[in-house]
């Protein structure tokens, strides 16, 4: 398998290749059929033989980009989450942290993601999906684990509470998506996106909490 820090576009001088991997990002955020080396060339300020040089054809670079996503998401989300946080809401809000981080760091992420996702049948290799989803997979297998449940109201199952608390936010994200058509237009609503879900887990604390944990 291409291995991203062992390819040798890494040779090239850093400003150039972020110029190459953005551009390349934005135009395969069309979908591989409708996107055009001539536009990331261009885009890149570059020759279109330096870049068959270093990945051949546009397949390859496809994979490349691929690659370097999931590198990216891995490294920047996913292995910085604090599974030590043992309340849900501070482990959750964490992680919401991380997701908008990632997307003021790398903008043009997520649209590429969405785009590699939703068209995986068109796309060279097919095998994004399946490494985003074993990641997710194991992301999700560790998100509720060692959660403090004793701060939760007596009278509810924990687990009732956990997946009333997951799959709110969960809609709520959803409905973002659909709002803006864009997950990276999240970077533009940065605030109003924090602000809405402190409250909401305002409002999960006071539903579900003991009082004497109600921040």
């Amino acid at each position: 398998m291409l291995e991203v820090e062992s390819h040798k576009i890494m040779d090239m001088d850093e400003e150039k290749r972020n110029r190459v991997i953005n551009a390349a990002m934005k135009e395969f955020s069309k979908g591989f059929k409708h996107a055009s080396t001539d536009e990331i060339v261009k885009e890149a300020g570059i020759s279109k033989g330096l870049l068959f040089h270093y990945f051949g054809s546009k397949e390859k670079l496809y994979e490349f980009i691929l690659l370097d996503t999931i590198d990216i998401m891995k490294n920047n989300y996913f292995d910085l989450i604090n599974f030590e946080l043992t309340d849900i809401l501070d482990r959750i809000w964490q992680m919401s942290l991380l997701k908008m981080d990632l997307s003021q760091k790398y903008p043009l992420l997520f649209d590429f993601a969405a785009a590699a996702y939703m068209n995986e049948q068109e796309n060279p290799g097919g095998k994004f999906n399946e490494m985003y989803k074993e990641i997710q997979a194991s992301v999700a297998m560790n998100a509720f684990k060692n959660i403090d449940t004793s701060i939760f109201k007596d009278d509810i199952e924990p687990q009732k509470i956990i997946n009333i608390i997951w799959w709110t936010l969960m809609g709520y994200a959803n409905a973002q998506v659909d709002r803006t058509k864009s997950i990276s237009s999240y970077k533009s609503e940065y605030e109003r996106y924090l602000s809405e879900m402190e409250e909401y887990f305002n409002i999960f604390r006071k539903i579900f909490y003991k009082e004497e944990y109600i921040k």
